[in-house]
């Protein structure tokens, strides 16, 4: 599978960096999940996209067919709704039977639809010996392209995009018709004919072919306002071009002409802003500078086919190494949230690090304290209780060691000789802690309520702190190499917990599930090593931790959670493509 390029991509849609950002982080993923719903589905399937003039559409739609080319050899074709107007001369006819303001392109009724079908049966049936012929409408002379210059589909989609502003839109009610939307409905139909009409083809016509959608996909406007200035936009970019070209400009709009266009638009955009937001399979909302706000996706939709879980450590991976943020990955972890994936924390914190963090991200799978020492599993989680758990609070708990005073004990067993080499955190004073770990206080009192093992400051050299590690082990203590502390602790790891958890996970679930474990130091490597996929988070004060394995390991090119967020979808590419 290739990598994604898209530098040719924007110098030829003129998009800056913003724009290629927002495509690696919403809409490539979201390209991913097409490409598993055609794979699930076995057949071409037709996406919708829905959007306000300007909204972006038919970018995204560009965009689309360069990832699915690019990253998953798959061809693919888009179609406009608008290429499907009824020609100049159909639309006067309906001006002089029906309405006048039906001589306007755009709304329900003003569209070809017998020929969208058509079109649309000719693709999902295409056969790799015909050529199908695609209409393509010329909005500079407001009228179809003579048919030598459609568009020749020669090979057969795997996935047929349909795009514009009204697809997916629904009817409304007869009494929502009564009051006029604006001042064109209000002084060129003031008897409501036009409006009507429109909303019967709607319903009539336009319904059943939105029907035909495998999924609808929905760039959602923040509000009806900001479509002039996109709509200007798209107008000033098309008068720039037929300059350049020295093309018929006769047919382009003024402002004023546009600030009247976009009311033929508004009643069935507002409606579509109340109604398709809730009912869309994927929604991205937009703020007025077309930036992605907010991703959603309907519930129980098109969910990636392999089951997978997620084991991540947190210092250094999820968790920026110098300010614990993980702001980076937000969109990630929504996306995986909206797959239901589950994130399940694995890392040298203690519970009540782990909880509040779990709160933050509103996380509620289950998670792994101070190196594999427990796993915390919320009662209900799964529908019995696993074997081999205790009750505790509101967790089922797999304790794989003895409590924190043992370790306590066996560390003091080598003080005397060790004492001024290193300091535990049962040494230290809250502050100490926040001052070593960069923690606030808060957060380092959460961090000295250990329950398994100790972490420990080392001050020595590198040579007594192997005599230091020797001789705790000779005492059965395992000792760990994490980021910024060695670890005191028993014969468990993070891989074990690892193994123990997805077994809980595909005995409950009555399925195999594919694994990838996330981390950046040594003691991570247990379970680097022994999950399906490994992620290697490069860390800004160390190296690269050596593994025994030697494949589907991914090493990220940035640190913390902004590579953590890149190797994610670099691995779901891999586990979620099929060729």
């Amino acid at each position: 599978m290739s990598q994604l390029d898209l530098t040719e991509f924007a110098k030829k849609h003129q998009l800056g960096s913003e724009y290629i950002g927002q495509a690696v982080d919403f809409f490539a993923p979201l390209a991913r999940e097409l490409v598993n719903l055609h794979q699930n589905n076995n057949k071409p399937i037709i996406v919708g996209i829905n959007g306000a003039q300007g909204s972006g559409k038919s970018t995204l739609s560009d965009l689309l067919l360069e990832i699915f080319s690019q990253k998953y050899d798959l061809n693919a074709v888009s179609l406009s709704l608008d290429d499907f107007y009824y020609t100049h001369s159909e639309r006067q006819h309906l001006a002089h039977n029906i309405h006048p303001l039906l001589a306007t392109r755009g709304v329900p009724g003003t569209h070809d639809i017998v020929l969208t079908h058509e079109t649309l049966d000719a693709l999902v049936s295409h056969n790799g010996a015909q050529v199908v012929c695609v209409p393509r409408f010329n909005k500079a002379i407001d009228d179809r392209f003579d048919e030598e210059h459609w568009t020749h589909v020669n090979d057969k989609p795997a996935i047929i995009i349909l795009e514009g502003w009204c697809v997916g839109a629904c009817h409304q009610a007869d009494s929502a018709l009564t009051l006029p939307a604006n001042a064109l409905e209000e002084h060129e139909d003031n008897q409501a004919i036009w409006r009507k009409y429109v909303n019967q083809q709607l319903k009539l016509v336009y319904e059943p072919l939105f029907d035909r959608l495998d999924c609808t996909v929905m760039l959602k406007a923040p509000s009806f306002e900001c479509v002039f200035n996109w709509r200007l936009e798209q107008e000033e970019k098309l008068i720039n071009h037929l300059t350049h070209i020295k093309g018929d400009q006769s047919r382009t709009m003024s402002a004023e002409d546009i600030a009247r266009f976009i009311q033929h638009y508004q009643r069935i955009t507002e409606h579509l802003l109340e109604t398709l937001a809730h009912t869309a399979d994927y929604v991205f909302s937009l703020d007025h500078h077309r930036h992605i706000v907010q991703r959603q996706k309907r519930q129980g939709f098109n969910n990636l086919s392999h089951p997978t879980l997620i084991f991540t450590d947190l210092d250094g991976s999820l968790l920026d190494h110098n300010n614990y943020s993980h702001q980076a990955a937000d969109n990630t972890l929504n996306y995986l949230s909206q797959n239901m994936i589950p994130v399940i924390a694995c890392s040298s914190k203690t519970q009540a690090e782990i909880e509040q963090l779990r709160d933050d991200l509103n996380n509620s799978h289950p998670f792994i304290i101070e190196n594999g020492a427990a796993v915390y599993i919320p009662k209900g989680y799964f529908d019995t209780q696993p074997n081999d758990t205790i009750e505790q609070g509101t967790y089922w708990v797999k304790q794989f060691v003895q409590p924190y005073q043992y370790w306590l004990d066996k560390l003091e067993s080598v003080h005397h000789e060790f004492s001024h080499l290193y300091q535990g955190f049962h040494e230290m004073s809250t502050e100490q802690i926040a001052q070593v770990t960069d923690l606030p206080l808060e957060q380092a009192s959460l961090a000295a309520q250990r329950q398994h093992g100790e972490p420990v400051m080392w001050l020595g050299d590198e040579q007594q702190k192997q005599s230091f590690i020797l001789q705790l082990k000779a005492q059965g203590v395992n000792v760990l190499q994490g980021g910024r502390f060695i670890h005191i602790c028993g014969d468990a790891d993070k891989g074990k917990a690892l193994l123990w958890l997805t077994s809980i996970y595909e005995k409950m679930k009555g399925q195999a599930f594919t694994t990838i474990a996330i981390g950046d130091s040594h003691n991570d490597c247990q379970m680097l090593d022994i999950a399906d996929h490994a992620l290697v988070i490069r860390s800004p004060v160390h190296g690269i931790p050596q593994l025994n394995r030697v494949s589907n390991i991914t090493i990220s090119d940035k640190t913390g959670p902004e590579g953590w967020a890149q190797g994610v979808h670099s691995i779901l590419d891999e586990i979620f493509t099929y060729k």
